[in-house]
């Protein structure tokens, strides 16, 4: 066809030159015959005639050939197709493309250096070849998996060695249960909940190093670990996908029907970082123990074998006020110290859960964790005691309560300054302190004869037995036989609710028997927000029992958790109500102590000078048996710090509505106006020229008003021994008749006392 339209094309000049030369004899025969026939025309016209007849009748003949012509080209140019040759043309041209792209594809990837196959032929190749090479996850028997849908898209890189993808066995199931382990089958029934569909979770990262180079290279043993860690805490993975790449190292991303896994190794280095994250209220710190010992291998053939290393921190994510039903940020332990301050910090160096459980009560939590960087390099808890050592600590319902390091200067200050206010403290009462650490340092005391300790959740005084032995531990303890303070035969513990057993026992007035010298409330934090609180604190009739429970002299002390700061809004306001501050325990901030006296014997002796602190407290605390001092952060100069309240304190509780009477500024009686100091000037003297200069008058000032009180009345704090050598001076210059002595001393005498006021009158006479 194609042939034919050339020829046509190139014979296309000749067919018209051949017309053209035809229509030439008809031409000249026409011509003759007329000029032959009319001998009358002339030459010239006969000429012209025949001339123009010849050309009409080669117009007319050209334009009849022309017609043909076309005709016969528009005959030529239709061109008719069957379906069958469509077809069979699209099926080359498309294989001619495909075949073009791959020599195109192949020429590229060369030119990079890169040899891996297609990643269309391995995932295609996937279902035939390599789900035998990786292990596929199953669905857990009791378990149902709601139909899925997959779509995943491959993209090319050419440093990775493989690529590949496996999706759970929906044909086959396991009875795998995650064994008998309290934690994962606490962990499966929280992710069971009708709550793992909202906009909140869990999300733990992980970190572990020192781990064998050879592990982490491993795809096979990689997938097989973390198979084991979701089926152990009966979660569901639907896929995952796992790649090797150049030069070494393996990628895996897995799809939880609860959200998603993933991990990444760097074998060279001997490190993996994991990232798992849950829908739901289900706890993750069960899993840590898990990924250590699946992920966290040794290595075995090194000359100086390293224990795998793991930090990790766990936190909250996505929205639950207003969304999860029943929350409540102030009772989730998450939400507390716990998880804000212990969890969440990826940065403590390493950090192990002792035991986290749920007692008929409360949820108690307990950590132990190395943190060296924390500490202060010039300060006296950088030692090597400290510094080695693994800190310890305990939360209840998510508040910390204290830890190891700290706990020694949070119980001294809380029991020693109260036990040295008594002359002589033989009975004493502990409201909670369950860890046992109060009651250890109220034994040291020579005095005591028995200590009651009335705590209400018996579960948590066999843990802390158990698990932080060191706080209760009375070994080293002169007048002590016993290495558990608990078992001392001067401790008596009863396991009742402290706020119901002393109304009990001390709800009447009348009450004679059994009253305590000291009583020590080492209960919950005031400042938090958990329901038992309000009773031990703002109760009127637990309040009255406490003090009808105290002997004549008794003294009764109390935590009140965070100290108030400059910033802080007022005393019995907001959470920083029923807050006078003492030590620095670890936790934080300062904290603040309560400390009460049933008469003012025990108040005065409060207030007693460093010496006799210092003697006292060698004179009536037990000695260690090992020759170490018995007290590790309280002296008697701590002491003396306790005595007063901080500004900050005083700035908060001068912030109340009722206000104590020192908060207002010093007023005199209102008759009498105050005049400042710029109503006055210095100037020379008028009376003569020796008069020299004085003060006067430069504005007029009425009579019998005060020159400037506000600025001149200064409080002051007078210490009781001061107070008795000024009693003991009066008495002696009254007996030996020293009146101008004894005048100066009594003034002073009722000047403390509140009785004389020494203030400048003027009167001046206008």
């Amino acid at each position: 066809m194609l042939f034919d339209l050339w020829t046509v094309r190139r014979r296309m000049p000749r067919l018209i030159l051949d017309t053209t030369t035809s229509d030439k004899n008809p031409g000249a025969k026409s011509r003759s015959g007329s000029l032959g026939s009319d001998p009358s025309t002339s030459a010239e016209d006969a000429a012209s005639a025949g001339f123009t007849s010849s050309l009409d009748n080669i117009s007319s003949s050209c334009v009849e050939r022309a017609l043909d012509i076309a005709g016969m080209f528009q005959r030529l140019f239709i061109i008719t197709v069957s379906a069958s040759l469509f077809v069979v043309t699209l099926v080359i041209v498309a294989a001619l493309a495909f075949f073009v792209g791959i020599v195109t594809r192949l020429v590229l990837v060369g030119m990079m250096g890169a040899n891996a196959p297609h990643p269309t032929q391995v995932v295609t190749d996937l279902v035939a070849t390599t789900v035998g090479l990786l292990p596929t996850p199953v669905i857990l028997g009791g378990k149902e998996v709601p139909p899925t849908k997959y779509t995943s898209r491959t993209f090319w890189q050419g440093g990775a060695l493989t690529s590949q993808t496996v999706h759970i066995d929906r044909a086959g199931s396991t009875s795998y249960d995650g064994g008998e382990d309290d934690a994962a089958n606490e962990v499966a029934a929280q992710h069971d909940d009708g709550d793992m569909h909202l906009p909140s979770g869990q999300h733990l990262l992980v970190d572990i190093k020192h781990v064998d180079p050879d592990f982490l290279f491993s795809e096979e043993r990689l997938a097989s670990a973390m198979i084991e860690l979701v089926n152990e805490f009966r979660l569901t993975l639907l896929s995952y996908h796992c790649h090797s790449l150049v030069p070494m190292g393996v990628s895996c991303a897995g799809v939880l029907l609860e959200s998603n896994v993933a991990f990444h190794t760097w074998p060279k280095h001997g490190v993996i970082t994991i990232d798992l994250f849950t829908c739901g209220a289900g706890l993750l710190m069960p899993v840590i123990p898990t990924i250590r010992r699946l992920f966290g291998l040794p290595v075995l053939d090194s000359p100086l074998p390293l224990e795998p290393l793991m930090k990790w921190s766990h936190k909250l994510r996505g929205f639950r006020e207003d969304i999860s039903p029943g929350d409540n940020p102030h009772e989730n332990p998450l939400e507390q110290d716990f998880g804000l301050d212990n969890l969440a910090n990826h940065d403590i160096a390493s950090k192990h859960p002792l035991l986290s459980k749920r007692t008929a009560l409360q949820y108690v939590d307990m950590f132990e964790w190395h943190n060296p960087s924390k500490l202060n390099p010039e300060s006296y808890e950088y030692l090597p005691e400290t510094t080695s050592k693994l800190d310890e600590g305990i939360y209840l319902d998510g508040v910390q309560q204290r830890s190891l390091y700290g706990e020694a200067a949070h119980h001294e200050a809380l029991v020693h300054p109260g036990m040295l206010a008594h002359p002589n403290p033989k009975r004493v009462a502990i409201i909670g302190g369950g860890k046992g650490a109060t009651l250890r340092e109220v034994l040291k005391h020579k005095t005591v004869e028995s200590v009651t300790m009335v705590k209400i959740d018996e579960e948590l005084v066999k843990m802390c037995r158990e698990h932080l032995p060191e706080w209760s531990d009375c070994s080293d303890m002169e007048g002590s036989e016993t290495d558990s303070c608990f078992d001392d035969s001067r401790a008596f513990v009863e396991f009742f609710d402290a706020f119901g057993w002393f109304i009990e026992c001390f709800g009447k007035e009348d009450i004679k028997e059994g009253k305590f010298d000291v009583i020590i409330m080492d209960a919950l934090d005031p400042d938090k927000f958990i329901a038992i609180v309000g009773s031990l604190y703002k109760d009127d009739v637990f309040i009255n029992a406490l003090y009808n429970g105290l002997s004549d002299g008794g003294v009764f002390v109390a935590h009140l958790g965070d100290t108030d700061k400059l910033n802080d809004t007022a005393a019995g306001v907001g959470p920083g109500k029923d807050k006078k501050n003492m030590g620095h325990s670890h936790l934080g901030s300062p904290w603040a102590y309560l400390v009460c006296f049933k008469d003012y014997k025990s108040r005065a002796r409060w207030y007693k000078a460093v010496p006799e602190l210092a003697i006292e407290i060698h004179q009536r605390l037990n000695e260690r048996k090992s020759g170490r001092s018995t007290l590790v952060y309280f002296d008697a100069p701590t002491m003396m710090g306790y005595q007063l309240p901080s500004k900050a304190q005083e700035t908060a509780q001068c912030r109340r509505e009722d206000k104590q009477e020192e908060c207002y500024e010093p007023l005199m009686d209102p008759e009498f106006v105050n005049v400042p100091v710029s109503h006055l000037k210095v100037e020379k003297s008028s009376i003569g020229e020796f008069g020299g200069r004085g003060l006067f008058a430069a504005q007029d000032i009425s009579k019998n008003a005060i020159l400037a009180v506000d600025g001149s009345i200064k409080s002051f704090h007078v210490l009781p021994c001061s107070v008795s050598v000024l009693e003991n001076l009066k008495e002696l210059v009254q007996e030996s008749n020293l009146p101008f002595v004894e005048s100066k001393a009594s003034r002073f005498y009722n000047f403390m006392e509140g009785n004389y006021v020494n203030c400048l009158l003027l009167e001046l006479i206008l």
